[in-house]
């Protein structure tokens, strides 16, 4: 499997760098992580994305490859004006196309509107640690950015209401974990939850 391919039927349209409103309390964020390894790079592929939802259909992401940079700039995020899961389709701007999973973090938008932030990041020992775990949610073994990944996403929560257990593991996506919350610092919150159980 190769990270970083975008599987979604995406209407790109280059335009200007987003504004650094737009992105600052997401760089922040993403600076800590990447000082932790949590978002990065291995074997020459980047790791790792945030976003932040800005409107009701539209939110801002690390561009597709930029998990090997230390620091991301207004030419490294994108913004989603449009997304659509059936139609397994998105539209965005800026001077980047999103990250490959930005279609994935659309679907978690759409389990709850007070959801207004996702992180996904990559660590073997913690994606394991969830894996044993009878805890924490799991999708089925399925590709990264997949119609069949939305399809697990949908279904893992069907039962569960999202924001009481907003974090899942990955299974098909190997040292996957995606978290989220109702603000940036409600899913880093969510994020070190994991942590500390894992060193617990």
């Amino acid at each position: 499997m190769i990270d970083g391919v975008i599987k979604y039927n995406i209407e790109f349209k280059p335009s200007t760098p987003l504004q650094t409103v737009q992105f600052k309390a997401i760089e922040k964020l993403r600076q800590r992580l990447f000082s932790l390894k949590l978002i990065g790079v291995k074997d020459g592929i980047g790791y790792g994305n945030i976003s932040e939802k800005t409107d009701k259909n539209a939110f801002v992401i690390t561009g597709t490859q930029t998990g090997h940079l230390k620091n991301l700039n207004a030419n490294h995020y994108a913004l989603i004006e449009e997304y659509n899961n059936k139609e397994f389709y998105l539209k965005s701007s800026g001077a980047i196309k999103p990250s490959s999973e930005a279609l994935t973090h659309g679907t978690i938008y759409n389990l709850d509107d007070k959801i207004k932030a996702v992180i996904h990041i990559h660590s073997k020992p913690i994606w394991k640690f969830m894996l044993e775990s009878n805890y924490y949610l799991k999708t089925k073994d399925v590709e990264y950015g997949s119609i069949e990944m939305i399809e697990e996403v949908n279904r893992i929560f069907l039962t569960t209401p999202p924001l009481e257990n907003p974090k899942f593991v990955m299974t098909g996506h190997e040292d996957g974990v995606i978290v989220f919350g109702e603000s940036l610092k409600e899913a880093e919150l969510n994020l070190f939850d994991i942590l500390g159980s894992f060193f617990n």
